[in-house]
C-alpha cells in the first residue's frame, strides 16, 4: 500500500473514533485504548513494507549480501590472563612515559645549544625510538597492545617533525612557517601523513587510524582551498561543497568491499566534518545576505544525507539550518516589517515537507512537532519583540501572525493525537484575540490591561468553547473553555494585586455568566460541579467587591461598616438567592448557593473581629445575626458540624455583648476576673440543657466550653492572680461535674485529670489569697497529699485512673523541690520524704521501670544539699561513695537482672538503683582532693560495679560486662600514673603500650567469638600505637628511641611469628622498615626529582618484563623464584590468624 493512502486512512479513522467521543458514544478510557491499538497496527504496517522492500532488492541485485542483524552488545568481562597482560601493558606504558620525560628532561636541558637540524632529527628519532619498541613489543614479548600505543605514538610525532621542519626552515624559506607556501607545506606534510596512516589502518585494521586518515584527508582539502587564497565566505563554501562531494563519492563507493573499513567510519566522521564546517561558517562569515543563502544550501545538504545515508536525524540539523537562513534573510532585507508573519509561514510550511518528499522517511511526525516547536519559539520570539521594541502597542502584524500560528496548531490537533496541541491553539487565539480587543478598545482609556485580559478569556470561553460556530475548530472546544477561564482567572488576579475594586466586581459578575454557560452546555461532570460553586461565589463576591470600593471612596463606611458588612451583604444576597434557585427546581444551585452562603458569613464574621467597626451595635448584630444564619443552616442541612459554628458564635457574641457593656459601665477586679471563666461556664449550661433535647447541640457546646475553659483560665491566672481563686473553683466543680456524666473511658480521665490541675491551682492561688507566699513552695506535697487521700477512698477504676496522674505530678513536684532558694534543711528532708513515698508508691504499683526517675531526683538533692553544706572534699567523696555503693547493694537485693522484660512497658523491671550508684560514683570525678587515693577511688568503683553485673546479664552479655570492667581500668591506671613522675624517654610507651594489653584480654574474654572484629580492632590499636610511638621517635630523634622503636618492632614480628598472627608480624615488620627508612633518610633525601623518574621507569618496565618471563617459563613448565616464594611462604603466613 501507498505511504499516502495508510496516512490518509489513518487520518480518517482517527477523526471518525474522536467524532464519537465527541458525540458520547465512546468513553475516554475506551477510546485511548482503541487509539493506542490502530497506532500499534499502522507501524506493524509501515514494518511489514520495509520488510517486502527489502526482500524484492534482494531478489534483484544477488550481489548485495543480506543484512544481518547487530548482535546485542555486552560488557565483556576479562579473564584472568586478560587482566593479566593488560596490567603489564600499563606498566610498560607508564614506564616507558617516565623514562621519556626523564630522558627528554635530560636532553632538553641542553635544546638552546642544539642547531635547527639536531632539533628536527631528535624529533625524528624519538618517533623512530616508539616504532622500535612497537616492534619488540610485538616480534619479541607479543603484547600487541603495547605494540599499538607506541604505533600511535610514533604515528603523532610524524607530523610534529614535519612542522618542525618547516618551523626551523630547513626546506627553505618558502616552504617555512612564514613563507608563501606555508598552505603548500600543509598540504605536503597532510598527504605524507595521510599516506602513513592509511598503510597503518590496512596493516592493523584499526580504526583510530581510519579516523587519522579521514582528518588528515581533510586538512589536505583545507589547506589546497587556503593556498587558492579566496575570501572567507567563498572559503566556507569551498569547504560545504567539499563535503557533498564526499557525500556523493561514499554514495558510489561504500559498497565496494576493499573499502569497507574506511566506509564504516565514514557516516560518524562526516557528521563531525560538517559540524565543525558549520560552526567555522556561523562564526566568520562577513556578508549577511550570502550567509542566509549559505545556510539554506547547508541545510539542502544536511536533507540530501537523509537520503544518501539513511539517517533520520538529520533533518534536525537541516530544520535548524533552514530556520536561522530565513531568520537571518528577513533581519537583512526587506521582510524585515512583516518577520513575525514569514516566521509563522515558514513555521506553518514545515509540516508539508514530508509531503514534497513523497513520505520516503514516514517523517510526518517529526516534522509537526518540529513546526510546534518552531511556531513556539516564534510566538516568544514576535512577543518579546513586540512588548521590548513596540511597548507594548497592538499590530495588525502581530495579529494576522498570532492567527496563522494557531491555525497551524489547530491543524497539528487534527492531525495529532498530543492533547497539549488544541490548548496551545487555543493560547494562540488568545493572543489573537487580545490583540484584537487591544485594537478597538485603544481610544478608551478607563478600559485597563487587567479587564482587556479578561474580556479575551471571556470571548475564548464563550464564543470558542460554549457556541463554537465553526465545525473545524470543535477540535479545541474543551481546550478553549479551560485557557479562557484561566485568563479570566489570571486577569482577576491582576485586578485584586493592583486593587481595582470596581473592575473585579464587574469581572466577578461577567465570571457569574459563564459559570451558568458552563453548567448550562458543557457536558463533562467535573467543570458542571465546578460551575455550581463558582457562580454563588463570583456572585456573593462580586457584591463585596463593590462594597470595598465604598471602603475606599469614604471613611466614615470603612470605619462604621468596614469589610464585615460587605460579606454579609454578599452572604445575604447569596441566601436569598438560594431560596429563588429552590422557587426554580434547581436544587444544586439552591444547595450550593446556602454553603456559600454560609462560607461568606464566616468571612463576615472574622472581620467583625479583627476589622474596624462600630462596637456598640454592629458588632454585636452580626454576631447575633450569625447565630441564626448558622441555626437556618443546620435546619436546612441537618449535619452535626454545624452545631459547633453556633456554639462559636455564641461565644464570639457572648464577648461582643460583654465589650458593648463594659463601654458603658464599670466593672470592679473581682468581676472582671469571672467574666472569662463564666463564659466556658455558661457553655457548659447550655451543653447541659441541650442534653435530653438536642444532643448535637448539647455536644457542640460541651466541647467548645471544655476547649476554652484551660485557655479562659490561664488568661485569668495570668492577669488576676490571687483573685483567680474563684474561676478555678468554679472550674474544679465544672470538671468534677463532667468527670461524674462522662461516658468515655478518656473523657471521664481527662475531666479528672482537670480536676486534680485545678485543686492545684486552687491550693496556690488560695495559699497566695491568705498571705502565706511562702508556703505555695510545699503546694505539690500538699496536692500530692490530697491526691491520696483521694486514692485511698475512691474505687478501683479511680484508683487506676489517678496513679496515672499523681504519679507523673508527684515527680514534677520533686523537681520544683530542687529549684527552692535556700536549699536548706527543710526542704531537703521534705524531698527525701518525697522520693521515698513515691518509690513505695511506684513499688506497690509495679512501675519499677519509673523510679529511676525519683532517684535521679534524689542524687540532684544530694548533690545541692552538699554544695551548701560545710563537708570539706574527701568527705564528700566519702559520702558519695557510701550512698553509691548502698545503692548498687539495694539494686542488688530488690533485683536478680539488671533488666527484667515483660509484656507490658510499664511492668519491665528496671535496676534504677544501679544506674543512680554510678552517677554517684561519676559526680566524684567533680570534687578537688590532692590525695593519691582519691584519684584512683571513683574508677576502682565504677570497675567493681560493673564486675559485680557480670552475673546480672544475659549469659551471652557477661563477657561484655568482663571487658567493661578491664576496659574502664585503664582509667584509674592513668589516674595514677598522671601524678607520679615517668622519664621521659619512656612516657609515650607507658601511655600508648597497655592498649595491646587490653586487646590481648579481649580476645581471651571473647574466647574465639566475634573473630572478625577482634581481628580489625587489633589491627587498629598496633597501627594506632606503631604511629604514636613513630610520631615519638621523630620529635626527639635519638638514637635511643630508635633503638627502643626498633626493639618493640622486633617482638611484635618475632611474636607474630611465635602466635602466627598477622596484625602483629606485619606491623612489626612495616614500623621496623619505616624506623630504617627514616633513619637513612639523609642519604636519599638530596637525590634530583628526575633521578626518581628514572629509577621509577625502570622498577614498572623490569617487573613487567620479569612477568612476561615468568609467563614463558610457566608455559614451558619450569619452577622459578616467583613459584617457590609463593608455594613456601606466602602461601603458609595466609593460614595465620
Amino acid at each position: 500500500m501507498e505511504p499516502n493512502k495508510m496516512e490518509e486512512r489513518r487520518r480518517t479513522f482517527r477523526y471518525e473514533l474522536y467524532k464519537l467521543k465527541e458525540e458520547g458514544y465512546l468513553s475516554d478510557a475506551m477510546v485511548e485504548t482503541v487509539a493506542k491499538a490502530h497506532h500499534q497496527y499502522h507501524l506493524d504496517l509501515l514494518k511489514e513494507e520495509d520488510v517486502h522492500a527489502v526482500e524484492h532488492e534482494s531478489l534483484q541485485s544477488k550481489s548485495i549480501p543480506a543484512a544481518t542483524p547487530k548482535p546485542a552488545k555486552f560488557r565483556k568481562t576479562l579473564s584472568p590472563e586478560e587482566a593479566r597482560e593488560r596490567n603489564i601493558t600499563w606498566s610498560l606504558n607508564i614506564g616507558v612515559i617516565f623514562l621519556l620525560i626523564g630522558g627528554l628532561f635530560v636532553a632538553t636541558s641542553n635544546w638552546e645549544s642544539m642547531t635547527s637540524l639536531m632539533k628536527s632529527c631528535s624529533i625524528a628519532f624519538v618517533s623512530l625510538l616508539f616504532y622500535a619498541i612497537a616492534l619488540i613489543a610485538n616480534r619479541i614479548l607479543h603484547i600487541d597492545k603495547t605494540a599499538f600505543a607506541f604505533t600511535v605514538l610514533g604515528s603523532l610525532f610524524l607530523p610534529i617533525f614535519i612542522l618542525s621542519l618547516g618551523w626551523f626552515g630547513l626546506l627553505g624559506s618558502y616552504l617555512s612557517i612564514d613563507g608563501g607556501g606555508r598552505y603548500l607545506l600543509g598540504l605536503l606534510g597532510s598527504l605524507l601523513s595521510l599516506v602513513v596512516y592509511i598503510r597503518f589502518a590496512r596493516k592493523l585494521g584499526s580504526r583510530l587510524f581510519v579516523w587519522f586518515s579521514f582528518v588528515c584527508f581533510s586538512i589536505g582539502a583545507a589547506f589546497l582551498l587556503a593556498a587558492l587564497h579566496l575570501k572567507i565566505d567563498l572559503f566556507y563554501l569551498g569547504m560545504v561543497l567539499y563535503n557533498a562531494v564526499l557525500i556523493l563519492v561514499f554514495k558510489r563507493v561504500k559498497k565496494i568491499s576493499g573499502l569497507q573499513l574506511f566506509t564504516k567510519e565514514f557516516i560518524p566522521f562526516i557528521q563531525v566534518n560538517l559540524i565543525l564546517s558549520t560552526l567555522f561558517m556561523l562564526y566568520l562569515f562577513d556578508s549577511e545576505v550570502l550567509y542566509s543563502f549559505n545556510l539554506l544550501l547547508t541545510a539542502v545538504i544536511y536533507l540530501s544525507m537523509m537520503y544518501v545515508t539513511g539517517r533520520k536525524e538529520y533533518h534536525f540539523i537541516f530544520t535548524v539550518m533552514l530556520v536561522y537562513g530565513a531568520y537571518q534573510l528577513v533581519e537583512n532585507s526587506f521582510l524585515e516589517n512583516v518577520g513575525g508573519i514569514v516566521y509563522a509561514l515558514v513555521a506553518f510550511g514545515i509540516i508539508f515537507v514530508p509531503k514534497a518528499l513523497d513520505n520516503k522517511f514516514s517523517l510526518d511526525k517529526a516534522f509537526q512537532y518540529t513546526s510546534a516547536v518552531i511556531s513556539g519559539f516564534a510566538f516568544i520570539y514576535i512577543s518579546s519583540e513586540g512588548i521590548l521594541f513596540r511597548s507594548g502597542q497592538p499590530a495588525i502584524v502581530l495579529l494576522i501572525a498570532y492567527f496563522i500560528m494557531a491555525a497551524n496548531f489547530i491543524y497539528l490537533s487534527h492531525h495529532s493525537s498530543r492533547f497539549i496541541f488544541p490548548y496551545l491553539s487555543a493560547l494562540l487565539l488568545s493572543s489573537g484575540i487580545y490583540e484584537a480587543v487591544s485594537l478597538l478598545t485603544s481610544p478608551i482609556e478607563e478600559i485597563n490591561f487587567a479587564l482587556k485580559l479578561f474580556f479575551t478569556g471571556f470571548i475564548l470561553f464563550s464564543v470558542l468553547g460554549i457556541f463554537y460556530f465553526f465545525k473545524y475548530i470543535q477540535q479545541i472546544r474543551n481546550a478553549a473553555v479551560e485557557i479562557g477561564f484561566s485568563i479570566m482567572t489570571i486577569a482577576m488576579i491582576l485586578t485584586l494585586a493592583f486593587l481595582y475594586w470596581w473592575e473585579l466586581g464587574v469581572m466577578l459578575l461577567l465570571l457569574a455568566v459563564a459559570a451558568y454557560l458552563l453548567h448550562q452546555y458543557q457536558d463533562r461532570i467535573l467543570l458542571k460541579e465546578a460551575a455550581l460553586w463558582i457562580l454563588p461565589s463570583a456572585l456573593g463576591l462580586s457584591i463585596a467587591a463593590f462594597g470595598e470600593e465604598f471602603n475606599v471612596n469614604s471613611l466614615i463606611y470603612y470605619s462604621e461598616y468596614g469589610y464585615a458588612v460587605n460579606f454579609a451583604a454578599g452572604a445575604v444576597l447569596i441566601l436569598v438567592s438560594s431560596i429563588v434557585w429552590g422557587k426554580l427546581s434547581k436544587q444544586d444551585f439552591a444547595k450550593s448557593s446556602l454553603f456559600i452562603a454560609q462560607a461568606l458569613y464566616t468571612l463576615a464574621i472574622i472581620h467583625a473581629i479583627v476589622s474596624p467597626i462600630n462596637h456598640t451595635w454592629v458588632q454585636p448584630l452580626v454576631m447575633l445575626a450569625g447565630i441564626g444564619m448558622y441555626s437556618y443552616f443546620y435546619k436546612r442541612i441537618g449535619t452535626n458540624w454545624i452545631p459547633y459554628f453556633i456554639s462559636l458564635t455564641t461565644l464570639l457574641c457572648y464577648f461582643s455583648v460583654m465589650h458593648a457593656i463594659t463601654e458603658k459601665f464599670a466593672f470592679n477586679h473581682l468581676t472582671n476576673s469571672l467574666v472569662s471563666s463564666m463564659c466556658a461556664i455558661v457553655l457548659l449550661v447550655i451543653a447541659v440543657l441541650y442534653r435530653k433535647s438536642n444532643p448535637d447541640l448539647e455536644a457542640a457546646f460541651a466541647w467548645v466550653g471544655h476547649l476554652i475553659l484551660p485557655l479562659v483560665l490561664a488568661i485569668t491566672w495570668f492577669i488576676y492572680q490571687e483573685d483567680a481563686v474563684f474561676s478555678f473553683i468554679m472550674a474544679l466543680v465544672g470538671y468534677a461535674v463532667s468527670a461524674k456524666l462522662a461516658v468515655r473511658e478518656w473523657k471521664r480521665r481527662v475531666f479528672l485529670y482537670g480536676s486534680f490541675t485545678a485543686l492545684f491551682f486552687v491550693i496556690t492561688t488560695g495559699m497566695g489569697r491568705i498571705h502565706l507566699e511562702s508556703d505555695v513552695r510545699f503546694a505539690f506535697p500538699i496536692s500530692s497529699l490530697l491526691m491520696f487521700a483521694f486514692f485511698l477512698f475512691a474505687n478501683e477504676e479511680f484508683k487506676e485512673r489517678t496513679t496515672f496522674y499523681l504519679v507523673p505530678f508527684s515527680m514534677i513536684g520533686i523537681a520544683s523541690l530542687l529549684m527552692v532558694y535556700p536549699y536548706g534543711f527543710i526542704p531537703y528532708l521534705i524531698t527525701c520524704l518525697y522520693v521515698i513515698g513515691i518509690l513505695i508508691y511506684l513499688h506497690n504499683a509495679k512501675w519499677d521501670i519509673l523510679g529511676i526517675v525519683p532517684l535521679g531526683f534524689a542524687f540532684l538533692a544530694n548533690v545541692e544539699f552538699t554544695y551548701v553544706s560545710d563537708l570539706t572534699s574527701p568527705e564528700k567523696k566519702l559520702v558519695f561513695a557510701v550512698i553509691g555503693m548502698v545503692l548498687i547493694l539495694s539494686g542488688k537485693i530488690l533485683y536478680k537482672k539488671l533488666v527484667e522484660p515483660r509484656t507490658k512497658l510499664l511492668e519491665m523491671k528496671i535496676d534504677g538503683y544501679t544506674v543512680t550508684g554510678l552517677m554517684y560514683f561519676v559526680y566524684m570525678y567533680f570534687l578537688e582532693n590532692q590525695q593519691l587515693w582519691s584519684h584512683a577511688l571513683p574508677g576502682t568503683l565504677i570497675v567493681l560495679t560493673f564486675w559485680l553485673q557480670r552475673k546480672r546479664v544475659p549469659a551471652e552479655y557477661a563477657a561484655f560486662m568482663t571487658i567493661a570492667a578491664g576496659g574502664y581500668s585503664l582509667q584509674p591506671y592513668y589516674a595514677i600514673i598522671s601524678t607520679i613522675h615517668i622519664p621521659s624517654l619512656w612516657l609515650r610507651e607507658v601511655y600508648v603500650l597497655p592498649y595491646i594489653l587490653l586487646t590481648i584480654f579481649i580476645r581471651k574474654c571473647l574466647k574465639g567469638k566475634y573473630e572478625k572484629v577482634v581481628k580489625a580492632l587489633q589491627w587498629m590499636v598496633l597501627l594506632f600505637v606503631a604511629l604514636i610511638l613513630i610520631q615519638d621517635a621523630l620529635s626527639s630523634h635519638t638514637i635511643y628511641d630508635a633503638i627502643i622503636l626498633g626493639s618493640l618492632s622486633l617482638l611484635s614480628m618475632v611474636a607474630g611469628m611465635y602466635i602466627q598472627i598477622k596484625s602483629y608480624f606485619f606491623v612489626g615488620a612495616g614500623v621496623l622498615l619505616l624506623n630504617v627508612f627514616l633513619q637513612t633518610r639523609p642519604y636519599w633525601g638530596n637525590m634530583p626529582w628526575w633521578v626518581y623518574l628514572l629509577i621509577a621507569g625502570i622498577i614498572l618496565i623490569t617487573i613487567a618484563s620479569f612477568n612476561e618471563w615468568n609467563k614463558q617459563k610457566v608455559q614451558k613448565g619450569e619452577s622459578t623464584f616467583i613459584t617457590f616464594l609463593k608455594v613456601n611462604i606466602i602461601d603458609n603466613i595466609r593460614k595465620w590468624n
